[in-house]
């Protein structure tokens, strides 16, 4: 080999050594080998004697309902146009459909279910509901506006008008020698001692919607008093709220002990074994930006961010009470099957477990039993 075809040679071995080295930096992994070649790709699975079935609900959001064992969820129906809310037992039944509304309050001081239907400000409507018959009860709603806030009142007792430098005239505060902000809040407190009364021995209301309220925690400006009786603030008016009654917006989290059991304390659904990496997706993560778009530093032109995503495979067990059932999931493929919350717990092999994956509800059960 001459001298010519050495160099050559040599620099594409550096170079498709830097290649390599490259994609390991940007997140190439080595394939590995399936470790479960006799186990079947889902919705096949191990066990014949078994069936897994998926129900046609979208269920987007659940929430448990306090002293019952049933369920409130956000979900969607395929011959719906609209996600609503509803009532849904453990074993997957609907009970009851509340329709389309914006949010859901959870009352555990009157036993209540609250729907609420709000376009904007000073536009809510409300439906109450029992929360163990669903009968709907009779509702009262306030929606507060506070005669005067703290701003308006300290005005009233210390603004004085001043014309700025533009010319136009505005009211600014000027206390006294020895008097302090403290001072006329206490005055406030006291001259509004009715309303600091109703402010603090309202109730909280535990809100729950589509995807970020998850009905736990409390809602800030949706209360009920011990009539029953639904108030609205405005937040607005929080800095004179929070004067009068001080943690008024303070989260309050309510505890229930029949929450459903997560993937990583479940006692029926588990991953026997590891996921392994089966190929790899390049990025090129190539796009244009221009002037002023985030990230870009200013100026226009390319942008890249290459990188390799990994294709993974899943492996899955599934079990009634002895009965067991295996399978794995690509997770390329529809219908992956990342389990992650079971809603019931099956006392023996004839009963039926019902688990949520990915918004989808799901069945397990002996072949020949109806679910």
């Amino acid at each position: 080999m001459s001298r010519k075809n050495i160099k050559i040679f040599v620099f594409f071995l550096i170079a498709i050594a830097a290649l390599i080295a490259y994609s390991f930096h940007i997140g190439y992994k080595i394939p590995q080998k399936d470790k479960h070649k006799d186990w079947p790709e889902y919705p096949n699975h191990s066990n014949k004697d078994l069936i897994i079935k998926a129900d046609k609900k979208e269920i987007l959001n659940f929430t448990t309902i306090p002293k019952s064992d049933l369920l409130l969820i956000y979900y969607k129906n395929p011959d719906s146009a609209n996600h609503t809310y509803g009532v849904m037992s453990r074993n997957g039944k609907l009970v009851i459909d509340f329709g389309y509304n914006t949010t859901v309050y959870i009352d555990e001081y009157h036993n209540r279910l609250i729907a609420e239907n709000s376009s904007g400000r000073d536009s809510s409507t409300f439906a109450v509901y029992d929360s163990k018959t669903f009968k709907r009860l009779p509702t009262r709603y306030k929606n507060v506006n506070i005669d005067q806030s703290f701003d308006q009142y300290l005005k009233k007792e210390r603004g004085v008008e001043k014309t700025d430098s533009t010319g136009i005239k505005q009211i600014v505060i000027e206390l006294k020698p020895g008097e302090t902000e403290a001072l006329f809040k206490e005055k406030y407190i006291k001259k509004n001692a009715n309303f600091a009364l109703l402010l603090k021995n309202l109730k909280a209301l535990y809100a729950f919607n589509d995807e970020q309220l998850d009905g736990y925690r409390s809602a800030g400006y949706t209360k009920t008093d011990q009539n029953g009786v639904i108030y609205k603030f405005d937040y607005l008016e929080k800095e004179s709220i929070e004067i009068l009654c001080r943690n008024f917006f303070d989260d309050a989290f309510r505890e229930d002990k029949n929450k459903p059991t997560n993937a990583n304390n479940a006692n029926h659904i588990s991953t026997p074994d590891s996921s392994i990496v089966v190929a790899n997706n390049f990025d090129s993560g190539f796009g244009i930006y221009t002037r002023g778009s985030a990230g870009s530093g200013g100026g226009s032109g390319p942008l890249s961010d290459p990188k390799f995503e990994q294709i993974y495979l899943n492996y899955h067990q599934l079990r009634l009470h002895r009965l067991t059932t295996f399978f794995k999931q690509d997770n390329r493929k529809s219908n992956e099957a990342v389990y992650s919350m079971e809603l019931n717990q099956p006392k023996s092999d004839n009963d039926t477990l019902v688990f949520l994956a990915e918004g989808r509800l799901y069945y397990l059960y002996k072949v020949n039993k109806e679910k």
